[in-house]
């Protein structure tokens, strides 16, 4: 779990797949706390050792997985790794591109993915966003090349609330995925996943 509780998508600010807003403008005294205080790297996160340590082998190795599956209650982190994990993904300085789990120095692309506003990296909730027509918004929106980051990264919480048809609409994306896409799936009840989808990620237990 990570040191703080992870607000619900409607309170974290989540972009839509078209790229739009959500969030109060009058956000509660813990809510804004939260924010502060939620982890932004990998040393934050709480009892995930064995999670960081398996993407550290494959960073190394140059194998990361184009798709990662997020499990756990709520509030355990879910949303906050996947975006620690968009960071790693897109890291950026003047030395160049090179995605890294050593996030302690802050690289160009790091502050708009953790206030979640970059444009390469879209968070949607499943839970508001459940048919086919949403999830071709994505499946069009892949095939253009990320500008300015590495990667185009793709955050679906609560992904189990997806529609029969949206999950087989997505099936095809995640069979033959672009290389510079990452989909980040999160999901408090990982046995409402197709075994397709699942066969297509690693997945992690938080």
């Amino acid at each position: 779990m990570t040191a703080n509780d992870s607000p619900s998508p409607a309170d974290s600010g989540a972009v839509s797949a078209g790229g739009s807003k959500s969030g109060s403008a009058t956000d509660s005294p813990y809510l804004v706390l939260a924010r502060k205080y939620r982890p932004r790297d990998f040393d934050g996160l709480i009892g995930q050792e064995a999670m960081v340590q398996t993407l550290a082998n494959a960073f190394r190795a140059n194998r990361v997985h184009h798709a990662f599956m997020l499990t756990g209650v709520r509030g355990v982190g879910k949303t906050t790794t996947a975006r620690i994990l968009a960071r790693a993904f897109n890291y950026e300085d003047e030395t160049g591109r090179h995605p890294t789990l050593d996030l302690s120095r802050p690289g160009r692309h790091c502050q708009a993915i953790i206030e979640g506003r970059h444009v390469d990296v879209v968070e949607m909730d499943a839970a508001s966003n459940t048919g086919i027509d949403d999830i071709r918004e994505i499946i069009d929106s892949v095939k253009y090349a990320p500008a300015p980051a590495p990667f185009k990264v793709y955050i679906i919480d609560e992904v189990h609330m997806l529609s029969r048809q949206a999950f087989n609409g997505l099936l095809k994306t995640l069979e033959e995925p672009p290389p510079y896409v990452k989909f980040i799936f999160a999901t408090t009840e990982i046995r409402k996943v197709p075994v397709t989808v699942l066969s297509r990620c690693q997945r992690f237990d938080l």
